[in-house]
């Protein structure tokens, strides 16, 4: 293998599938980057065997071949070099020969059979279209509704639904769920099958950071496992097995009261109260007439505080408690200068969302008092 690159070039695919790098003493390949030439093509593989990421890289393919490297001693020697111009070289003896016009270093390789397998995914049922950008804002709303959990390992990550014009995400951590759907133009669902998969919250955190927003996204799903492919990226993951819980009877059909707020004076008014929280980071939310909320917090080591906000309310006087973080959250996540909050008296459910756009909603579930 001989291949000839730009520094700037390789660096960003070494980034990119870095995000898959593994740590585990019994199977030390994993904390290397798999480099495959052929033809004209460059190749960076990187995997914990539940995530495999493969980016194509630039460059000029002298000889073809493939080498496993240790991805952290490339990574640093990329990031600092000075020089644009890099060569590389496989030796007789498998190792990485690493050359620049004023720098070589002779990096220890293995061999691409020693490196797993990254699963193949036919790209057949479950093909999904659509903009990277969209999905990217999507999954952001929904992932911060996730946790990672062992207990309740079906819902520990982002479900993928999808029909003829449309995709929706979904997440819950059993205290709140967030649903976001993409539409119309933006999404193409290739052979008009519905389809249910559940994404591991890792790989949906990944995906955010490794497409570019102008990207055009595939999805195929098959054989329990989930493929992400762009123009030069693949990102292959497991799927989570186990039903993603029906989700629908917890999302209230009707609202008692309505509270049309302005977003940015609630984020506010929930950082300054929640300084004041108790350790469950409790907030009491009071309307008091149909024009003023209170959010109210006290803590007998710290103190009280109280902010008013105006707002527009609808229906009856309603008071319920929040974990004032799980609040913020979901109004951050929606998109205009107003949301509201629809309440069904202190104990039940309280959803999120801005008036304006149905693509999106926020629930999140009541700390009942002590």
């Amino acid at each position: 293998m001989k291949l000839v690159l730009l520094k700037s070039n390789l660096k960003n695919g070494l980034d990119i599938v870095g995000r898959a790098i593994g740590q585990n003493l019994n199977l030390p390949v994993l904390g290397g980057v798999l480099i495959r030439a052929d033809g004209n093509q460059i190749q960076l593989s990187a995997t914990n065997l539940e995530l495999a990421i493969v980016r194509g890289v630039f460059g000029k393919v002298v000889d073809s071949g493939a080498v496993v490297v240790p991805y952290a001693v490339l990574a640093n020697i990329v990031s600092n070099i000075s020089s644009e111009r890099i060569h590389l070289e496989k030796t007789k003896q498998g190792n990485l020969e690493f050359k620049t016009d004023n720098y070589t270093a002779t990096i220890q390789g293995t061999d691409e059979k020693e490196f797993p397998i990254v699963p193949k995914v036919e790209k057949r049922d479950g093909g999904v279209e659509l903009g990277a950008q969209a999905l990217k804002d999507s999954l952001a709303k929904v992932v911060i509704a996730a946790e990672a959990t062992e207990l309740r390992p079906e819902i520990a990550g982002v479900l993928f639904s999808g029909e003829s014009a449309m995709l929706k995400l979904a997440a819950t951590d059993s205290f709140r769920l967030a649903e976001a759907k993409i539409l119309g133009s933006q999404v193409k669902v290739k052979d008009k099958k519905t389809f249910e998969a559940t994404i591991p919250l890792k790989t949906a955190q990944e995906l955010t950071r490794v497409i570019e927003d102008e990207e055009t996204i595939s999805l195929y799903i098959e054989n329990n496992q989930a493929l992400f492919e762009t123009e030069n990226t693949s990102l292959v993951s497991r799927l989570i097995e186990g039903a993603f819980p029906d989700y629908s009877s917890i999302v209230p059909k009707s609202i008692d009261t309505k509270i049309s707020v302005k977003k940015e004076e609630l984020i506010s008014a929930l950082k300054l109260t929640g300084s004041f929280a108790t350790r469950s980071n409790d907030v009491r939310l009071k309307t008091s007439d149909k024009k003023i909320i209170e959010i109210y917090s006290s803590d007998n080591a710290v103190g009280e505080n109280k902010y008013l906000i105006p707002a527009k309310i609808e229906g009856p006087a309603v008071e319920s408690i929040f974990n004032w973080k799980y609040l913020l959250d979901g109004v951050r996540a929606a998109t205009g200068k107003e949301i509201t909050l629809g309440l069904n008296g202190g104990d039940k459910p309280a959803l999120i969302k801005d008036p304006s756009d149905d693509t999106y909603f926020y629930i999140l579930m009541p700390i009942r008092p002590a």
